[in-house]
């Protein structure tokens, strides 16, 4: 338990490793103190006594919807005036921004821009975001967040900032290069995501052509770094291409499937008898 001037640390549940710190829960581990009576006056602890706050923080993982929950179970107990609890919710990239069609996926949340060629953002990660479904283990957050994150931010920014320049055309991205440095652990705590674009080549409409460091900030270190170069060109051009390769692979697995078919297939060995031994 935190004390008295010590904010209490919440996250989401699937992040129930990262509780091994004093001063971190769950949600569900922070309702079920409530329930328990923990802050109630009487019981014991620094936050039973009544004129103490009860400072709490939002990690990751914690939807307004938590927030909601955890506000109507100190309000249930007479305790909502000493509750202090902020939250804000987060500002999502667009699903056309961060390509992404369930929000639950979206890690990108406060976008900005800090100057001509860096641009900021706020990492969000979802309690029931898919790189956590199958996935969660100690305390720290796994590397295809950060790997995502910056594939999210880049696009994003593209959107946001660049393509947006010419509504009547839509963009087709085609990522070149990708290769992410791991620097020190991401946490489930709140990180800033950092992009500072090294190359743009923009002049031509129908292609949009970018190199980028994507960095994620959290406690004053940087937890990676992820350089990547790709180009957004124009959809329709792009997708007739696709589409002739796509037909080439399809033709090419057809060739093998023929071709494996008509090559016969040995009959299976005999069973080994059995050995009867003696007693």
């Amino acid at each position: 338990m935190p004390s008295a001037t010590q904010p209490l640390l919440i996250v989401g549940d699937r992040f129930a490793g990262f509780t091994v710190q004093d001063t971190v829960q769950t949600v569900t581990q922070l309702i079920d103190d409530l329930h328990q009576g923990v802050y109630s006056q009487g019981a014991e602890g620094v936050y039973s006594r009544s004129s103490e706050p009860i400072r709490i923080r939002a990690g990751q993982g914690v939807t307004l919807e938590d927030y909601e929950a955890i506000w109507d179970e100190f309000v249930l107990r007479g305790l909502a005036g000493r509750l202090d609890f902020p939250y804000a919710e987060p500002a999502l990239a667009a699903r056309g921004e961060a390509h992404k069609h369930c929000e639950t996926n979206t890690l990108i949340a406060n976008l900005r821009r800090d100057d001509d060629t860096t641009f900021a953002a706020d990492l969000r990660l979802h309690n029931d975001n898919e790189i956590l479904l199958d996935h969660q283990t100690g305390e720290h957050v796994q590397g295809m967040v950060a790997i995502e994150a910056a594939r999210q931010m880049f696009l994003a920014v593209s959107e946001r900032f660049f393509a947006s320049h010419h509504p009547q055309r839509r963009y087709y991205y085609v990522i070149e290069s990708m290769h992410t440095d791991f620097e020190n652990f991401l946490f489930p705590l709140d990180a800033t995501i950092e992009y500072r674009i090294t190359r743009a080549d923009t002049a031509d409409p129908t292609r949009l052509a970018f190199t980028a460091d994507v960095s994620i900030l959290q406690a004053g270190r940087r937890s990676s770094l992820t350089a990547v170069a790709f180009t957004a060109f124009e959809a329709h051009v792009l997708q007739a291409k696709e589409h002739r390769r796509a037909e080439k692979a399809v033709a090419h697995q057809s060739r093998e499937a023929v071709t494996a078919a008509a090559t016969p297939v040995p009959a299976p060995a005999a069973a080994p008898q059995p050995v009867l031994a003696a007693a």
